[in-house]
Protein backbone atom coordinates (compact mmCIF):
# COMPACT_ATOMS: atom_id res chain seq x y z
CA UNK A 1 0.00 0.00 0.00
CA UNK A 2 1.37 3.33 -0.79
CA UNK A 3 1.71 6.20 1.26
CA UNK A 4 -0.95 8.68 1.76
CA UNK A 5 -0.55 12.12 -0.53
CA UNK A 6 -0.79 15.33 1.76
CA UNK A 7 -2.19 17.41 -0.66
CA UNK A 8 -2.52 21.45 -0.04
CA UNK A 9 -6.33 22.64 -1.01
CA UNK A 10 -6.16 22.03 -5.16
CA UNK A 11 -8.27 25.23 -5.70
CA UNK A 12 -5.98 27.59 -3.74
CA UNK A 13 -3.27 25.62 -5.50
CA UNK A 14 -4.74 26.32 -9.30
CA UNK A 15 -5.43 29.74 -7.96
CA UNK A 16 -1.69 30.45 -7.08
CA UNK A 17 -0.38 29.41 -10.11
CA UNK A 18 -2.48 31.27 -12.18
CA UNK A 19 -1.45 34.22 -10.08
CA UNK A 20 2.05 33.57 -10.52
CA UNK A 21 1.60 32.59 -14.53
CA UNK A 22 0.45 36.29 -14.61
CA UNK A 23 2.17 38.05 -11.97
CA UNK A 24 -0.59 39.84 -10.93
CA UNK A 25 -3.60 38.99 -8.97
CA UNK A 26 -6.18 40.92 -10.71
CA UNK A 27 -4.99 38.93 -14.29
CA UNK A 28 -5.39 35.93 -12.58
CA UNK A 29 -8.96 36.46 -11.36
CA UNK A 30 -9.94 37.73 -14.97
CA UNK A 31 -8.62 34.34 -15.84
CA UNK A 32 -10.50 32.23 -13.39
CA UNK A 33 -13.56 34.54 -13.66
CA UNK A 34 -13.37 35.34 -9.84
CA UNK A 35 -12.78 38.78 -7.66
CA UNK A 36 -8.68 40.36 -6.98
CA UNK A 37 -10.09 39.20 -3.37
CA UNK A 38 -11.02 35.97 -3.80
CA UNK A 39 -7.61 35.27 -5.74
CA UNK A 40 -6.18 36.72 -2.40
CA UNK A 41 -7.70 34.67 -0.04
CA UNK A 42 -6.88 31.57 -1.86
CA UNK A 43 -3.43 32.63 -2.11
CA UNK A 44 -3.42 32.68 1.13
CA UNK A 45 -4.90 29.96 2.53
CA UNK A 46 -1.93 28.27 0.80
CA UNK A 47 0.74 30.03 2.34
CA UNK A 48 -0.91 28.90 5.82
CA UNK A 49 -1.11 25.47 4.82
CA UNK A 50 2.56 25.16 3.32
CA UNK A 51 3.34 28.03 6.48
CA UNK A 52 5.29 29.76 3.58
CA UNK A 53 5.37 33.34 1.96
CA UNK A 54 4.49 32.67 -1.59
CA UNK A 55 4.27 36.36 -2.33
CA UNK A 56 6.00 39.24 -1.72
CA UNK A 57 3.19 41.86 -1.31
CA UNK A 58 3.99 45.93 -1.89
CA UNK A 59 1.21 48.40 -1.82
CA UNK A 60 0.86 48.53 -5.35
CA UNK A 61 2.56 44.99 -7.06
CA UNK A 62 2.72 41.41 -5.61
CA UNK A 63 5.98 39.53 -6.74
CA UNK A 64 6.90 36.02 -5.93
CA UNK A 65 9.16 34.88 -3.33
CA UNK A 66 12.23 32.62 -4.17
CA UNK A 67 9.80 29.72 -2.25
CA UNK A 68 6.56 30.75 -4.30
CA UNK A 69 8.85 30.83 -7.79
CA UNK A 70 10.41 27.19 -7.34
CA UNK A 71 7.04 26.08 -5.77
CA UNK A 72 5.00 27.99 -9.04
CA UNK A 73 7.44 26.12 -11.66
CA UNK A 74 7.02 22.59 -9.98
CA UNK A 75 2.61 23.53 -9.68
CA UNK A 76 2.99 24.72 -13.87
CA UNK A 77 4.61 21.56 -14.38
CA UNK A 78 1.79 19.36 -12.24
CA UNK A 79 -0.88 21.26 -13.69
CA UNK A 80 0.45 20.83 -17.53
CA UNK A 81 0.42 17.35 -16.80
CA UNK A 82 -3.26 17.04 -15.93
CA UNK A 83 -4.22 18.94 -18.35
CA UNK A 84 -2.58 17.13 -21.21
CA UNK A 85 -4.54 14.16 -19.55
CA UNK A 86 -7.60 14.96 -18.73
CA UNK A 87 -7.61 15.59 -22.69
CA UNK A 88 -6.67 12.85 -23.76
CA UNK A 89 -8.59 10.51 -21.77
CA UNK A 90 -11.44 13.13 -22.76
CA UNK A 91 -10.67 12.28 -26.39
CA UNK A 92 -10.98 8.51 -26.34
CA UNK A 93 -12.45 7.06 -28.84
CA UNK A 94 -13.44 10.35 -30.02
CA UNK A 95 -10.22 11.31 -31.31
CA UNK A 96 -11.26 12.67 -34.89
CA UNK A 97 -14.80 13.83 -33.37
CA UNK A 98 -14.64 17.94 -33.10
CA UNK A 99 -16.84 19.53 -30.98
CA UNK A 100 -18.51 22.83 -32.31
CA UNK A 101 -21.10 25.40 -30.75
CA UNK A 102 -22.38 28.01 -32.32
CA UNK A 103 -25.64 29.63 -32.79
CA UNK A 104 -28.46 27.96 -34.80
CA UNK A 105 -28.91 30.58 -37.25
CA UNK A 106 -25.36 30.77 -37.72
CA UNK A 107 -25.56 27.15 -38.27
CA UNK A 108 -28.10 27.27 -40.83
CA UNK A 109 -27.18 29.96 -43.18
CA UNK A 110 -24.02 30.18 -43.07
CA UNK A 111 -22.41 26.30 -41.73
CA UNK A 112 -24.75 23.62 -43.03
CA UNK A 113 -24.84 24.53 -46.55
CA UNK A 114 -20.77 24.48 -46.79
CA UNK A 115 -20.71 21.09 -44.54
CA UNK A 116 -20.38 18.63 -47.23
CA UNK A 117 -17.48 20.33 -48.75
CA UNK A 118 -15.64 19.83 -45.32
CA UNK A 119 -16.31 16.25 -44.81
CA UNK A 120 -15.26 15.73 -48.90
CA UNK A 121 -11.68 17.24 -47.64
CA UNK A 122 -11.50 15.46 -44.24
CA UNK A 123 -13.54 12.21 -43.95
CA UNK A 124 -11.84 10.90 -40.94
CA UNK A 125 -13.19 13.72 -39.12
CA UNK A 126 -16.27 14.14 -37.51
CA UNK A 127 -17.95 17.31 -36.44
CA UNK A 128 -20.32 17.11 -33.27
CA UNK A 129 -22.47 20.36 -33.60
CA UNK A 130 -24.61 22.10 -30.97
CA UNK A 131 -26.64 25.21 -31.34
CA UNK A 132 -27.05 27.84 -28.50
CA UNK A 133 -28.50 31.01 -28.31
CA UNK A 134 -25.93 32.24 -26.13
CA UNK A 135 -22.32 30.93 -27.30
CA UNK A 136 -20.76 33.66 -25.67
CA UNK A 137 -20.96 32.42 -22.08
CA UNK A 138 -19.72 28.66 -23.11
CA UNK A 139 -16.98 27.36 -20.99
CA UNK A 140 -14.56 27.18 -24.06
CA UNK A 141 -12.92 24.54 -22.02
CA UNK A 142 -15.43 21.84 -22.53
CA UNK A 143 -15.64 22.13 -26.58
CA UNK A 144 -12.81 22.83 -29.23
CA UNK A 145 -14.33 25.93 -31.20
CA UNK A 146 -17.32 28.07 -30.56
CA UNK A 147 -18.39 30.57 -33.07
CA UNK A 148 -19.99 33.88 -31.42
CA UNK A 149 -19.70 37.36 -31.77
CA UNK A 150 -17.25 39.41 -31.14
CA UNK A 151 -16.20 43.08 -31.64
CA UNK A 152 -11.96 42.10 -32.81
CA UNK A 153 -11.57 41.96 -36.64
CA UNK A 154 -7.94 41.01 -35.65
CA UNK A 155 -6.93 38.06 -34.75
CA UNK A 156 -6.45 37.87 -31.24
CA UNK A 157 -4.90 35.65 -28.08
CA UNK A 158 -6.08 35.74 -24.73
CA UNK A 159 -5.62 33.46 -21.68
CA UNK A 160 -4.77 30.92 -24.37
CA UNK A 161 -7.94 31.11 -26.36
CA UNK A 162 -7.46 32.73 -29.95
CA UNK A 163 -10.14 34.71 -31.25
CA UNK A 164 -10.43 35.18 -35.18
CA UNK A 165 -12.88 36.87 -37.32
CA UNK A 166 -14.77 34.74 -39.84
CA UNK A 167 -17.99 36.00 -40.66
CA UNK A 168 -18.85 40.31 -41.08
CA UNK A 169 -22.04 41.34 -40.16
CA UNK A 170 -23.13 43.38 -43.15
CA UNK A 171 -26.68 44.38 -42.81
CA UNK A 172 -28.80 44.97 -45.95
CA UNK A 173 -32.85 45.32 -46.49
CA UNK A 174 -33.90 41.81 -48.38
CA UNK A 175 -37.27 40.96 -49.95
CA UNK A 176 -38.67 38.71 -52.40
CA UNK A 177 -39.49 39.73 -56.29
CA UNK A 178 -42.56 39.56 -56.17
CA UNK A 179 -43.77 42.37 -53.66
CA UNK A 180 -41.90 44.75 -55.20
CA UNK A 181 -44.84 43.99 -57.86
CA UNK A 182 -47.32 44.81 -55.69
CA UNK A 183 -46.25 47.59 -53.64
CA UNK A 184 -43.02 49.81 -55.05
CA UNK A 185 -39.83 50.25 -53.58
CA UNK A 186 -37.54 52.46 -55.48
CA UNK A 187 -35.79 54.94 -53.12
CA UNK A 188 -35.22 54.00 -49.19
CA UNK A 189 -37.87 56.36 -48.17
CA UNK A 190 -40.61 54.34 -49.74
CA UNK A 191 -39.81 51.29 -46.71
CA UNK A 192 -42.34 53.66 -45.37
CA UNK A 193 -45.20 51.73 -46.95
CA UNK A 194 -44.16 48.70 -46.23
CA UNK A 195 -43.74 45.75 -44.05
CA UNK A 196 -40.19 45.40 -41.79
CA UNK A 197 -39.24 41.97 -40.58
CA UNK A 198 -37.73 41.86 -37.32
CA UNK A 199 -34.99 39.04 -36.07
CA UNK A 200 -36.00 38.87 -31.94
CA UNK A 201 -32.41 38.64 -30.97
CA UNK A 202 -31.12 41.78 -32.99
CA UNK A 203 -33.78 44.54 -32.88
CA UNK A 204 -31.17 47.18 -33.41
CA UNK A 205 -30.51 46.09 -37.21
CA UNK A 206 -33.44 48.27 -38.87
CA UNK A 207 -32.75 51.38 -36.65
CA UNK A 208 -28.71 51.22 -37.15
CA UNK A 209 -28.95 50.55 -41.11
CA UNK A 210 -31.17 53.25 -41.62
CA UNK A 211 -29.46 55.53 -39.37
CA UNK A 212 -25.99 54.88 -41.37
CA UNK A 213 -28.44 55.07 -44.86
CA UNK A 214 -29.41 58.64 -43.27
CA UNK A 215 -33.04 57.43 -43.75
CA UNK A 216 -35.41 59.24 -41.51
CA UNK A 217 -39.44 59.14 -41.46
CA UNK A 218 -39.39 55.51 -41.35
CA UNK A 219 -41.00 54.25 -38.58
CA UNK A 220 -37.90 51.13 -37.48
CA UNK A 221 -39.98 49.44 -35.07
CA UNK A 222 -43.12 48.75 -37.18
CA UNK A 223 -43.30 45.09 -38.34
CA UNK A 224 -43.78 41.56 -36.38
CA UNK A 225 -40.95 40.49 -34.69
CA UNK A 226 -39.63 36.68 -35.37
CA UNK A 227 -38.14 34.52 -32.74
CA UNK A 228 -35.14 34.44 -35.37
CA UNK A 229 -33.51 35.34 -38.43
CA UNK A 230 -34.17 32.61 -39.83
CA UNK A 231 -38.22 33.23 -39.47
CA UNK A 232 -37.88 36.77 -40.19
CA UNK A 233 -35.97 35.54 -44.00
CA UNK A 234 -39.09 32.89 -44.38
CA UNK A 235 -41.54 35.68 -43.70
CA UNK A 236 -39.61 37.76 -46.50
CA UNK A 237 -39.18 34.67 -49.04
CA UNK A 238 -42.89 34.38 -48.58
CA UNK A 239 -43.53 38.06 -49.43
CA UNK A 240 -44.79 39.00 -46.04
CA UNK A 241 -42.53 42.12 -45.84
CA UNK A 242 -38.80 43.35 -46.07
CA UNK A 243 -36.51 41.87 -43.66
CA UNK A 244 -33.00 43.24 -42.83
CA UNK A 245 -30.48 40.84 -43.64
CA UNK A 246 -26.92 39.72 -42.82
CA UNK A 247 -25.33 39.58 -46.16
CA UNK A 248 -23.56 36.55 -45.56
CA UNK A 249 -26.50 34.32 -44.19
CA UNK A 250 -29.02 35.34 -47.08
CA UNK A 251 -26.03 35.47 -50.08
CA UNK A 252 -27.41 31.92 -51.03
CA UNK A 253 -31.40 33.16 -51.57
CA UNK A 254 -29.87 36.19 -53.25
CA UNK A 255 -27.82 34.31 -56.02
CA UNK A 256 -30.74 32.45 -56.84
CA UNK A 257 -33.39 35.16 -57.05
CA UNK A 258 -35.48 34.09 -54.13
CA UNK A 259 -34.46 37.68 -52.52
CA UNK A 260 -33.61 40.69 -54.09
CA UNK A 261 -32.01 43.72 -52.68
CA UNK A 262 -33.86 47.29 -53.43
CA UNK A 263 -30.53 49.13 -52.23
CA UNK A 264 -27.32 49.15 -53.04
CA UNK A 265 -26.13 50.17 -49.44
CA UNK A 266 -24.59 47.84 -46.95
CA UNK A 267 -24.08 48.77 -43.09
CA UNK A 268 -20.72 46.93 -41.55
CA UNK A 269 -20.67 46.35 -38.50
CA UNK A 270 -18.04 46.72 -36.25
CA UNK A 271 -18.99 43.04 -34.13
CA UNK A 272 -19.12 40.10 -36.22
CA UNK A 273 -18.75 36.10 -36.29
CA UNK A 274 -15.54 35.01 -34.91
CA UNK A 275 -14.14 31.49 -34.24
CA UNK A 276 -12.49 30.90 -31.00
CA UNK A 277 -10.36 28.03 -30.08
CA UNK A 278 -7.55 26.78 -27.81
CA UNK A 279 -3.92 27.81 -28.72
CA UNK A 280 -2.62 24.91 -27.19
CA UNK A 281 -4.83 21.99 -29.06
CA UNK A 282 -4.47 23.91 -31.76
CA UNK A 283 -1.20 22.84 -31.65
CA UNK A 284 -1.21 19.78 -30.73
CA UNK A 285 -4.39 18.15 -32.69
CA UNK A 286 -4.31 17.74 -36.25
CA UNK A 287 -8.34 17.87 -36.35
CA UNK A 288 -8.26 21.79 -34.83
CA UNK A 289 -5.55 22.62 -37.33
CA UNK A 290 -7.56 21.48 -40.43
CA UNK A 291 -10.93 22.69 -39.59
CA UNK A 292 -9.22 26.10 -38.05
CA UNK A 293 -8.08 25.98 -42.06
CA UNK A 294 -11.12 25.06 -43.47
CA UNK A 295 -13.47 27.70 -42.05
CA UNK A 296 -10.90 30.53 -43.65
CA UNK A 297 -10.70 29.15 -46.69
CA UNK A 298 -14.21 29.36 -46.79
CA UNK A 299 -14.33 32.86 -45.66
CA UNK A 300 -11.65 33.43 -48.54
CA UNK A 301 -14.26 31.83 -50.63
CA UNK A 302 -16.82 33.96 -49.62
CA UNK A 303 -15.05 37.20 -50.20
CA UNK A 304 -14.11 36.40 -53.60
CA UNK A 305 -17.90 36.06 -54.47
CA UNK A 306 -18.12 32.18 -53.76
CA UNK A 307 -20.86 32.15 -50.76
CA UNK A 308 -23.63 31.52 -53.00
CA UNK A 309 -22.38 28.19 -54.84
CA UNK A 310 -23.85 25.18 -53.51
CA UNK A 311 -21.31 22.96 -51.49
CA UNK A 312 -19.69 20.40 -54.00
Amino acid sequence: MGRARHLPPLNAVRTFEAAARNGSFLKAAEELNVTPGAVSRLVKTLENHLDVPLFLRSHRAVALSEDGQRYAESITQALDIIDRATDELRMGSNANVLSLRCHPTFAVHWLLPRWARFHAGHPGIQIDLKTTLVPESLNMDAVDFVIRIDRNSAPEERHGFVSERLVDVESLPVCAPQLLRRVPLNRPEDLRNHVLLHGALRPHDWPRWLEAAGISGVPSAQGPTFESLTLAYNAALAGAGVAIGIRAFVADDLSAGRLIKPFDFVRLSKSGFNMVYSAERFQRFRKVRAFRDWLLQERVREKEGGAGEAAD
